[in-house]
């Protein structure tokens, strides 16, 4: 789900949830005027957000957070039926390999809801190149893509300058620290989120991680590190003490109904400084970090 100025928003704080409105998004620097430093960046934006009291009336208290905190405010999500299952409206997504097209989303078209799908499976979207961008906007007549049940529209909003691509496209539940245990200082969450739905689901550098391929993944961290750091630098400031993959296999075989697959983690905070962030809602998710090497293969 992206998130645009001007968005109600919602984040973890102190055990509960904090709203506000987003003023201002930052991708290039530290967020102005707000309490404790928070830094933007391309990859990483962050938002400076007005705090809205229990009746949505702003505050005048700025506060910043990263958007891959963030949540849209419930009024802002909108969801329907389409074959029989919910689905969120407006969020495009990734669809699986094979497709005759790279992305789908769900759209209100009158009273019904429709499944649009866009991109060129074959084709790279390299909207960071100015002259690539303008380019295919100005094919498109994107300045006219106004009719968002038409497959121009997307691929118009993908080759936008003011979002990325893995904003669009990924879940909003992955990494988002979903409970706290303030006695044992324990926090619960999806580290990561593979498939939403039977939908492979996009990470932020825009790759799709196969479920099998995370399982390997997560048995050598559990098994050789466990080691938990501060936006991955520094000393240890905690370990993950639970750890549980889900596959639909491991899901069916254990006999627990999921809608994601990925990887369920409670972590462990010893550090005193990070904890006090983590409940004041400044650190409020959960970034795992790796490293690959990209190759093509022709089948």
């Amino acid at each position: 789900m992206s998130i645009s100025t001007g968005d109600k928003v919602s984040w973890n704080s102190s055990g509960g949830t904090a709203r506000g409105i987003v003023r201002q998004i930052v991708r290039d620097g530290n967020v102005p005027d707000i309490p404790v430093k928070v830094t933007g960046s391309k990859e990483e934006p962050a938002a400076r957000i007005e705090i809205v009291d229990d009746e949505g009336k702003p505050t005048g208290e700025m506060v910043g957070h990263k958007l891959s905190t963030l949540s849209k405010s419930q009024d802002e999500v909108e969801k329907a039926e389409y074959d029989g299952k919910e689905v969120e409206l407006n969020k495009p997504f990734r669809l699986p390999s094979g497709s005759s097209k790279k992305f789908g989303v769900y759209v209100k078209d009158g009273d019904k809801t429709k499944k649009v799908t866009f991109g060129s499976p074959d084709m790279e979207i390299r909207r960071d190149d100015p002259d690539a961008r303008r380019n295919f906007r100005a094919r498109h007549n994107c300045d006219t893509a106004t009719d968002k049940t038409s497959a121009r529209y997307w691929a118009c909003r993908f080759w936008q300058e003011d979002v990325t691509v893995s904003e669009m496209t990924k879940t909003d539940i992955e990494g988002k620290v979903l409970k706290t245990d303030e006695e044992q200082r324990m926090v619960w969450g999806w580290a990561s989120v593979v498939t939403e739905k039977g939908e492979p689901v996009v990470d932020r550098q825009g790759d799709v991680i196969e479920p099998e391929t995370l399982v390997k993944a997560v048995n050598k961290f559990m098994e050789f590190v466990r080691v938990g750091k501060q936006m991955h630098d520094g000393d240890q400031i905690g370990v993950v003490v639970h750890s549980m993959p889900i596959t639909k296999e491991i899901g069916d075989s254990l006999g627990i109904q999921s809608d994601r697959e990925g990887w369920i983690v409670a972590f462990k905070v010893y550090d005193d400084g990070v904890w006090s962030k983590v409940k004041s809602g400044e650190l409020a998710a959960f970034s795992i970090g790796g490293r690959a090497v990209k190759e093509d293969y022709n089948g």
